[in-house]
């Protein structure tokens, strides 16, 4: 199956659709979010005709909202492949989970994207296409992460996913307001000296 990220071949069309996303991924991250944002905003910070929305993407917001989260997939799975080239064990992981953290700072809005959150209920083809995408670029990352940690394999997969887990609730919880950002951080900073010291010892 193509992927939803793949490009039109007409330049002025490609032009379009990049400020199109570019224009969703300002706004939806915006006081208003994906809720409060509508179609004449999306056409208007991007400077197209409201049809644009539409001619590339059909179901309009929620589809620009589905490749959005393909977008910021993409970007996140190659921001971990880079993280951990030429890095092994302990370090592998220490380098994996300071990019996880800093992915969730570069953008505020990842978990909903990739959650895929705002269009719950949505049922498009794009929007259907781009769950099974985002789940694959979630797994790649993942995949990169053990692999680079490395043997035991069944060590560095335990506790690569038990840190992503950590990490994950830990943010999710500081979102909502239920615990401070100083309290998440000391938190968080307890889970990656966990995670370290279990991964040195597995060496």
């Amino acid at each position: 199956m193509e992927s939803l990220l793949a490009e039109p071949s007409d330049r002025r069309r490609r032009r379009t659709r990049a400020a199109l996303l570019d224009a969703a991924h300002v706004l939806f991250a915006g006081p208003g979010g994906y809720r409060g944002t509508s179609v004449d905003q999306l056409a208007a910070h991007a400077d197209v005709a409201l049809t644009s929305i539409y001619s590339n993407f059909p179901g309009g917001k929620a589809d620009l909202y589905a490749v959005l989260a393909c977008r910021v997939g993409s970007e996140h799975v190659a921001a971990m492949e880079a993280a951990v080239s030429g890095a092994a064990g302990a370090e592998a992981a220490r380098r994996a989970f300071d990019e996880y953290l800093d992915f969730h700072h570069r953008e505020p809005i990842a978990f909903r994207l990739l959650g895929l959150t705002d269009v719950h209920g949505e049922d498009s083809d794009t929007v259907r296409a781009a769950r099974v995408e985002v789940r694959g670029y979630l797994a790649r990352a993942l995949d990169a992460v053990i692999a680079a940690v490395g043997e035991p394999a069944d060590a560095a997969r335990a506790e690569v996913i038990q840190c992503w887990a950590g990490i994950n609730g830990l943010l999710a919880l500081s979102a909502r307001g239920l615990i401070g950002p100083a309290e998440a951080n000391d938190l968080i900073d307890e889970v990656r000296s966990r995670c370290a010291a279990r991964l040195a010892a597995a060496e």
